[in-house]
């Protein structure tokens, strides 16, 4: 699994510890094994263009490579918040979620997400309406960007209004297991940890959370797969899942979480197909 580092200041990340921890931010030139046809656009650009639309960067994240040289050119996801973010039902703040790299990795994509203010925890928004946004790398991009981060923010009532049907629609406990199941197939897949009770997944880390319907079972579950500590049953020892450590697996599974969410409600299925990343 790849590894990664990152930042976070809620009041906004200084420059100079962005470029400490986030080198592939500045890059001026893309990585040298890149094609020749591939376009340039430094990533510091667009972090520009978005500040100077009353966004501010407040964490940053890269993957961290053993490839000699490549280091500062690794794929990087940003997250900006308005200045003044409206709380959207009255417990997290809106925020425009941006990934690229220098290697050839990936273009810029954009995405809506979602910083839930009780967990401090970021979540990423992937529906019909807020469906991600792929940036070629042209001449154009930071005001491409720019100009789509500000469509995302200027509709969140149509956010609003989504989270409040996954609060409305009580489930089973047979429905929680199932979707309990779905999201540990998201984030292991085949490697799943031995001893895992899917279970587990459903435990609440606090009150607000200890509830049956589709926004709090959710929250629960992406939070217990981001930050890991979830109990494994092994014989003879005692042990628990590792939190999320590579930039693009954290992007991949919360937007097939969302996805699922969003499959339920309106199919009353839990399966889901999410490639999100696929096309970068």
């Amino acid at each position: 699994m790849a590894m990664h580092r990152s930042i976070y200041d809620h009041n906004g990340i200084p420059t100079n510890k962005l470029q400490a921890v986030v080198p592939s931010v500045f890059a001026q030139q893309p990585y040298e094994k890149t094609s020749a046809r591939y376009g340039f656009v430094p990533t510091i650009d667009v972090v520009q263009s978005l500040e100077s639309t009353g966004l501010n960067l407040v964490q940053a994240g890269q993957t961290v490579t053993r490839i000699e040289g490549k280091g500062n050119f690794t794929r990087h996801v940003l997250r900006f918040r308005p200045q003044y973010a409206p709380t959207v039902m009255n417990e997290a703040l809106p925020e425009v979620v941006l990934m690229n790299s220098h290697d050839g990795s990936s273009g810029f994509k954009l995405w809506l997400g979602l910083f839930r203010m009780v967990c401090a925890n970021g979540m990423i928004v992937s529906s019909g309406t807020f469906s991600s946004v792929s940036v070629p790398h042209r001449s154009n991009a930071a005001e491409i960007v720019a100009q789509q981060s500000l469509d995302f923010l200027s509709n969140i009532s149509a956010l609003e209004s989504g989270m409040l049907r996954f609060r409305e629609r009580q489930m089973t406990e047979s429905e929680m297991y199932q979707f309990a199941e779905k999201a540990a197939q998201i984030r292991w897949g085949n490697e799943r940890p031995a001893g895992l009770d899917a279970r587990q997944l459903l435990l609440a880390r606090r009150l607000q959370d200890a509830h049956h319907n589709l926004w709090a079972v959710l929250n629960t579950i992406q939070e217990n797969l981001t930050k890991g500590g979830v109990s494994l049953t092994r014989t003879g020892r005692r042990s628990s899942t590792r939190g999320l450590r590579s930039v693009s697996d954290d992007v991949r599974m919360n937007t097939q979480l969302w996805g699922a969410a969003e499959s339920f409600l309106h199919n009353g299925t839990i399966d889901v197909e999410a490639r999100e990343l696929d096309e970068v």
